[in-house]
């Protein structure tokens, strides 16, 4: 395995872990929001989670804490830790990954790709090939990315973190700044970051910005379900589990109504 090759392993398993923590993210955020939003709608399924409120406010608070937390180790500054910090020191010192010969190589490596070795020549032609001023505006993106999440949500994640609080008012405070809308974009377009990179490494496509806004609204996921030819980002999928699963809890509480009624 040359240099490079190893280079290019370690800028790999960060973007993976990159998504990983991502997806939690989204997983944690958008399963509360879901919760919230499907309940507020349906009294069956708002009278099922109050026939058990400790259990349901619960899941509730962890998942709320989960998302905060999860938000905190994504924009860690610890040289080393696994962050979004990390990610981009990678691509920034390891400019050479996004050339044409990179590419070819990766693509003669791949044993799949290389039984269409064809095909590679036209291929290159669509190869995007970021210059130093995509770097720039990637790395600006990322650097305002960060300014949101110290000015809004570390705070919060300080309070879930570090301390133990009295008063719900402390954190009712820092809540109060905090648009629902604002924060499902701002996990949304994170997954946006790993993408684009994953597209550019992987496929050659660019440029890096602007970043695609995936869809973001709970309430308008739930209300337009998405085609089943069309593909789902990782929120889609969680919101679709919990409407799964709060409907299977109506119809058990249903059932048990029935049954005390008889």
């Amino acid at each position: 395995m040359t240099q490079q090759e190893k280079e290019e392993k370690e800028f790999i398993q960060e973007l993976n872990v990159f998504r990983n923590e991502v997806n939690s993210a989204l997983k944690f955020l958008y399963t509360e929001l879901a919760i919230h939003e499907i309940a507020s709608k349906n009294k069956k399924i708002l009278k099922a989670l109050n026939s058990s409120p400790t259990f349901w406010n619960t899941v509730l608070s962890a998942l709320q804490h989960s998302t905060f937390l999860t938000l905190g180790r994504i924009f860690d500054t610890s040289p080393e830790k696994h962050t979004i910090h990390k990610l981009f020191r990678i691509v920034e010192s390891n400019k050479n990954f996004f050339t044409k010969d990179s590419f070819k190589n990766r693509w003669i490596r791949n044993e799949d790709k290389a039984k269409i070795n064809d095909h590679l020549p036209q291929y290159l032609k669509t190869v995007y090939v970021p210059n130093d001023g995509d770097f720039r505006e990637f790395k600006k993106f990322i650097a305002t990315q960060n300014k949101i999440y110290l000015k809004l949500y570390a705070p919060i994640r300080h309070q879930f973190g570090h301390k133990i609080y009295d008063k719900s008012e402390e954190v009712k405070v820092l809540f109060d700044k905090v648009q629902v809308k604002d924060l499902e974009k701002f996990c949304v377009r994170l997954s946006g970051i790993h993408e684009a990179l994953w597209q550019l490494y992987n496929n050659g496509r660019g440029p890096l910005l602007p970043i695609a806004q995936g869809r973001y609204s709970t309430r308008n996921i739930l209300k337009n379900k998405h085609k089943q030819y069309e593909s789902r980002l990782a929120n889609e999928q969680f919101i679709e589990e919990v409407t799964v699963v709060l409907n299977l809890l109506k119809e058990g509480e249903t059932a048990r109504s029935k049954k005390n009624k008889a």
